[in-house]
């Protein structure tokens, strides 16, 4: 049986080496690439040819949304499982949005990511469970909301934000990346509607969120 050939897109290293171990354990999978970045994602993607592309959303040069939508409008038989921490309602939309067949939480179990990548290697579609309760969500709710929408976390930075923080002391505070928290922040205003924290805060008062 012909393996299924992988790249594996991740800007830390770490998690990189992980899935790598995971992926290694496995006859069925063939890993021939793997980037640091979104820019050295789409080179590669062009070089080694694979059949699935496991990326993150979240990186440097490229993010994984513009990286997939690049690769595939190069060659749009390549197939992409988002592998990441985020389970916000947007990102999970727009990764679908976008071409992707898969959407995995990086929290996965082996032989969970190993079943994902098979299925969508041959045609079919994957989400996590977690995941696939948000998109029946949205099925259920398709017009969304504001702020009541917001998740746990973002109500954290929200608060924090409030409170007078800089990006860096949320960061700290939460124990989350920098960048993650300018992703929650991002994420807040356009839920919102608004175009800076200020009328970010302006407005959860008003809604009694604060």
């Amino acid at each position: 049986m012909t393996p299924i050939r992988i790249i594996l897109a991740d800007d830390h290293s770490l998690i990189r080496e992980g899935f790598k171990a995971i992926l290694g354990q496995s006859n069925r999978l063939l890993l021939v690439g793997e980037a640091e970045d979104g820019a050295a994602l789409v080179e590669i993607a062009g070089k080694a040819k694979p059949d699935v592309i496991l990326t993150d959303l979240t990186m440097p040069q490229l993010n994984g949304f513009e990286a997939m939508e690049q690769i595939r409008r190069r060659d749009a038989q390549v197939k992409f499982i988002i592998l990441t921490m985020h389970e916000e309602r947007e990102y999970i939309l727009r990764a679908i949005k976008g071409g992707a067949s898969g959407y995995v939480l990086k929290n996965t179990e082996r032989i969970e990511l190993e079943h994902a990548i098979i299925m969508v290697n041959e045609g079919g579609k994957y989400f996590s469970p977690s995941v696939n309760a948000i998109l029946v969500d949205a099925v259920i709710r398709p017009e969304g909301g504001e702020l009541g929408e917001l998740t746990a976390r973002e109500k954290e930075v929200l608060e924090l934000v409030a409170q007078g923080n800089s990006t860096k002391q949320i960061a700290d505070m939460l124990k989350i990346s920098i960048r993650t928290v300018e992703s929650h922040r991002i994420n807040m205003l356009k839920k919102m509607k608004v175009n800076n924290s200020a009328e970010l805060i302006r407005k959860a008062i008003e809604m009694k969120l604060l």
